[in-house]
C-alpha cells in the first residue's frame, strides 16, 4: 500500500473492505512499534431507482511489530449501511461481523529492480462465534519499488475468501510521489475478479500529511470503472515505540 514514511513507522494508506485506498505496505512496522489506524469510508452505489450507502464508523486497524520482519495485525471492520429507493430511506443496518486476525513476514529487501516484498495473511472470523466453524482468509504478496527520492510504486496481488466460502482475487496498483517528507499524493487502481469476470475496478486519488510528532492524516477518493459508484474516506494513523531504546 506507500511512500509516505520511509521508516520504522512504516508506509500507511488506507485500508478497508470497500474498494477504496487498499495497496498494503510492502514491509512490516519496526520492532515494538505499535501503529493504530482509525479509518472511515462512505461509499455511494446507485442503480436505477435505488441508491445503496455504506459508512465504516470507524475501521480500526492494529498493528504491532514482534521484530523488524514479524507484524501482527487485528482489523475491527464496522459498517452502516442504507438502503434508498426513490430517495426513500427502506432500511438502515449497522453491523460488525467480522474480526480479521493477520500476521505481515518480510520477504526481501529492494535490490536494483527487485521490488521490496512481503506476504500478508489474515483469518476472518464471524463476530458471532469467533470459532473456526465460519472462517475466511486473505491472502496477499506485497511489493514496492522506491524510484529515485520521491516515487515509490507499490502493488498487491492475491485472493480473499470470504466466511461463505467465495473466493475471489485482486490485485492493487499505487503510485506515490512524496515531495518532502511531510506530504504525499498517490494514484491507485484496484481490480477485484473471479474466476469467469472482472467484478469493480477503481481509479482513486489521494494525499497526506504529517499533523506532527508520530500522527498521520490521509484522504482520498475514488470512482468505479464498472458500476455507478464513489468512495471517500479519510485515515488517521498514530505510531507509538512501545519499549524504549
Amino acid at each position: 500500500m506507500r511512500g509516505f514514511v520511509l521508516s520504522v513507522l512504516s508506509v500507511v494508506f488506507v485500508c478497508c473492505n470497500l474498494l477504496g485506498q487498499t495497496v498494503e505496505p510492502s514491509a512490516a512496522v519496526g520492532k515494538d512499534i505499535l501503529q493504530l489506524e482509525f479509518e472511515t469510508l462512505y461509499s455511494v452505489e446507485k442503480s436505477a431507482t435505488l441508491k445503496n450507502t455504506t459508512w465504516n464508523i470507524p475501521n480500526v486497524l492494529v498493528r504491532y511489530g514482534l521484530s523488524d520482519n514479524v507484524e501482527l495485525q487485528l482489523h475491527t471492520p464496522f459498517t452502516k449501511d442504507r438502503c434508498f429507493e426513490n430517495n426513500g430511506l427502506t432500511s438502515t443496518i449497522f453491523s460488525f461481523k467480522e474480526v480479521e486476525l493477520g500476521v505481515s513476514l518480510n520477504l526481501w529487501g529492494q535490490r536494483n529492480i527487485r521490488p521490496e516484498a512481503a506476504i500478508l495473511v489474515r483469518a476472518i472470523s464471524a463476530t458471532e462465534s469467533f470459532g473456526f466453524k465460519e472462517i475466511g482468509n486473505m491472502v496477499s504478496l506485497n511489493f514496492s519499488n522506491t524510484i529515485g527520492q520521491k516515487f515509490t510504486l507499490g502493488y498487491n496481488i492475491g485472493t480473499t475468501t470470504d466466511l461463505d466460502k467465495h473466493t475471489s482475487g485482486f490485485y492493487v496498483l499505487n503510485l506515490d510521489y512524496a515531495p518532502n517528507p511531510k506530504i504525499h499524493f498517490f494514484v491507485e487502481n484496484t481490480v477485484n475478479f473471479n474466476w469467469d469476470s472482472m467484478q469493480s475496478n477503481c481509479i482513486g486519488l489521494g494525499a497526506g500529511f504529517k499533523m506532527g510528532g508520530n500522527l498521520f492524516m490521509d484522504f482520498s477518493a475514488a470512482k468505479s470503472l464498472l458500476h455507478d459508484m464513489f468512495y471517500t474516506g479519510a485515515i488517521v494513523t498514530w505510531a507509538i515505540k512501545t519499549k524504549k531504546p
